[in-house]
């Protein structure tokens, strides 16, 4: 083949490959064009997901203020989570919806849509926009919870009898005043169930609250009776699918009481008995009031003192006594069984925490059962127990097989922080429920 030959075959190669890109390159433009279209269609589908479970989970966690305010912030939300942008050619907006399923728990159903502006496939009229949607559902299951409150003296000096009434109004304010069930329990030298558990708690805790003063606050701190009462609360409610327990144990201090029947010249009477947090002093108190009515120094004083008006908890100021039914008893048995131990502080102490450990761990371990969370506020609590009490997985004793819960702390009592600290701990605690309560 000669030169000529040769130059004229490269010459029709050039100008079939030019013809063939020619012919390629639109499909190829096109194709790139879809590839970074269809990418910024799924960021802005991801964008979307978020914003419209954020709307969901708020309006959920909003329920107890009613749907047109649960819906409104939820709204709010999804505007906060997915800003309009200049390149959506229609505002985004979601659609919050309420049902209820088989067992009678509400439903949200969230749908979210979006209208973005293409960047290369524009130039096809049909594909100048593209629509993406997302969906979102959430159930809220019904709460069964008792409330934990320490009334005792101590609270008087750290600022916490303020601080807790308007914490704890703030609380209960969260959850939903006609499905849920909420009960209000108190413990110093005794135990009460002040609201049992119910719906419409609100106003009647609320109103509890607001009567409550310095002077409400008094005595030792019987916290393994306050447990015992918030299982039996608990385990009151007939339960039902789709059911949360919560228990919420609240306290300034250490548990220092405990209630045995003690030997009275021959008759076993009911008593609470501990009741200080130093020293080696045993007061004993009416079950039902808390009133004291003997204060027990052990050896070497080894006296005994008859309590009675004006003397008033935790030092009794009356002569010695020998009238004392109790003088003759040698100590209490342990929960747990074994040998009698004598009427100390320290024993009383260790006896308390044993017995709110145990039943804590019986609540969580009941079916259904129950999630503890713990608060503690001030600086004399027991980091540790409170934990234990709760399964904190910072606990030393924490057993993944159980509910796990939560110990949250507000040290800055007394100070003028103490009642901003405390309400944001609650917050902290009824986050925690809602967002359990929240599937």
């Amino acid at each position: 083949m000669n030169s000529i030959s040769r130059t004229r075959k490269r010459k029709n190669e050039r100008g079939q490959i030019l013809l063939m890109l020619a012919v390629a390159l639109p499909m190829l433009l096109l194709f790139l064009g879809l590839a970074i279209d269809a990418g910024f269609a799924y960021v802005t589908k991801a964008r979307l997901s978020k914003a419209v479970d954020a709307a969901c989970l708020t309006t959920m966690k909003n329920l107890s203020q009613g749907q047109s305010v649960a819906a409104a912030l939820g709204t709010n939300s999804f505007n906060a989570n997915y800003p309009t942008t200049g390149l959506d050619s229609i505002p985004p907006a979601v659609n919050l919806t309420f049902t209820t399923d088989a067992n009678g728990n509400t439903l949200i159903n969230a749908t979210g849509t979006a209208t973005i502006k293409t960047f290369f496939i524009r130039i096809l009229p049909q594909f100048r926009t593209v629509s993406v949607a997302d969906r979102a559902q959430a159930t809220r299951a019904k709460l069964v919870m008792s409330l934990m409150l320490d009334r005792s003296g101590s609270m008087q000096n750290n600022n916490g009898w303020s601080a807790l009434p308007p914490a704890v109004t703030s609380f209960v304010s969260d959850f939903d005043d006609t499905n849920d069930y909420v009960a209000s329990i108190s413990f110093a030298s005794n135990a009460t169930v002040d609201f049992p558990i119910g719906h419409h708690f609100q106003t009647p805790i609320t109103n509890l609250m607001n009567t409550w003063n310095k002077s409400s606050f008094s005595g030792g701190t019987f916290g393994p009776g306050g447990l015992v009462l918030a299982k039996a609360q608990n385990d009151s409610v007939v339960t039902t699918a789709n059911i949360v327990k919560v228990a919420v144990y609240f306290t300034d201090g250490l548990v220092n009481i405990i209630q045995q029947p003690l030997s009275c010249n021959g008759t076993p009477t009911l008593y609470n008995f501990g009741g200080y947090d130093s020293g080696t002093d045993v007061g004993f108190f009416v079950p039902t009031t808390g009133v004291q009515v003997y204060h027990y120094i052990p050896p070497p004083t080894n006296q005994w003192y008859l309590c009675g008006p004006p003397s008033s908890d935790p030092y009794c100021t009356n002569t010695p006594t020998n009238s004392s039914c109790l003088k003759n008893d040698a100590g209490f048995i342990p929960s747990g069984g074994g040998a009698t131990k004598p009427f100390t502080r320290a024993n009383v102490t260790a006896e308390a925490q044993s017995e709110a450990l145990a039943t804590a761990t019986a609540m969580r371990t009941e079916v259904p059962n129950t999630v503890i969370y713990s608060i503690g506020l001030g600086t004399s609590v027991d980091q540790t127990f409170l934990q234990e009490v709760a399964n904190d997985p910072a606990s030393p004793t924490y057993d993944p097989t159980q509910p796990q819960g939560l110990a949250v702390f507000a040290p800055n009592c007394p100070s003028s922080q103490c009642t901003a600290q405390l309400q944001t701990v609650f917050q902290t605690i009824a986050s925690k429920i809602l967002l359990r309560l929240t599937r």
